[in-house]
């Protein structure tokens, strides 16, 4: 009787953190490149809906993924949102695997792919990544409303020289950085040094290695919706390269 009270409780607690991460899969015959929109912090699979349709216009099969982005640390959210998506790409014939994200979601692709190799691995677009942290994690530790609100993993996003980020290593894989550059909170920007989306510095997203940078006119919360931001991915992933940098006086 406890062996099956055991077994019946193992199903439901699986079940459950099967329903945390729920992939979304739009294909298309028109290629085998599949392109993961991964969300970042408090976000959702919602916020990629525009450059998901976009993406399938343009001949790429789209996969998005809801993951707990509050609940688990970013080592954890990345082994198993990533794993997941990965592994139901493959059966719709995946050859090539591109991701792009936003936010946290590029410091857990970052993580990903540290440790583990994707033998189809395409090109990566980081959208207002925090790839040096950002200073309010560090200013705002103390809080602990601040530390419920973010979660294990927002809480490893400062820009401490111990901090989880300065850990990650260089990117030896083929990367572009869209930066957004709008604050609409001039407050938390008191506490960031130099230009910033309201969350990151222009300078925290630029990171040794990439392949190009370029910036939109947004904040930092909205950027993945932009048509400058889309229009540029897809540029991206067809060229590995953006279009010309836009005037953001």
């Amino acid at each position: 009787m406890k062996l099956v009270f055991f077994l019946a409780l193992m199903t439901l607690l699986l079940k459950s953190s099967a329903a945390e991460y729920r992939v979304q899969i739009s294909t298309t015959e028109a290629s085998a490149d599949f392109v993961v929109l991964l969300h970042g912090l408090r976000g959702s699979s919602t916020d990629f809906q525009k450059m998901d349709k976009v993406l399938l216009e343009h001949g790429f099969n789209v996969c998005r993924i809801d993951y707990p982005s509050r609940k688990y640390s970013i080592e954890a959210l990345a082994d198993t949102a990533i794993s997941e998506v990965i592994r139901q790409c493959e059966p719709h014939g995946c050859q090539t695997l591109h991701f792009v994200a936003h936010s946290m979601g590029c410091i857990m692709v970052r993580y990903y792919l540290q440790e583990n190799k994707i033998e189809k691995l395409g090109r990566i677009i980081f959208i207002s990544p925090p790839n040096h942290g950002t200073e309010l994690v560090d200013k705002f530790a103390w809080s602990a409303l601040f530390r419920k609100f973010n979660g294990p993993g927002g809480m490893q996003l400062g820009a401490g020289e111990n901090g989880f980020i300065k850990s990650l290593e260089m990117p030896p894989y083929e990367f572009g950085v869209i930066m957004s550059t709008r604050s609409i909170n001039p407050v938390e920007s008191m506490f960031i040094h130099g230009k910033d989306d309201g969350r990151v510095s222009i300078e925290s997203a630029r990171l040794e290695g990439m392949r190009d940078f370029v910036l939109v006119r947004s904040n930092h919360h909205v950027a993945m919706k932009k048509d400058e931001t889309i229009k540029q991915v897809i540029n991206f992933l067809h060229t590995g390269q953006f279009e010309k940098d836009l005037d953001t006086d």
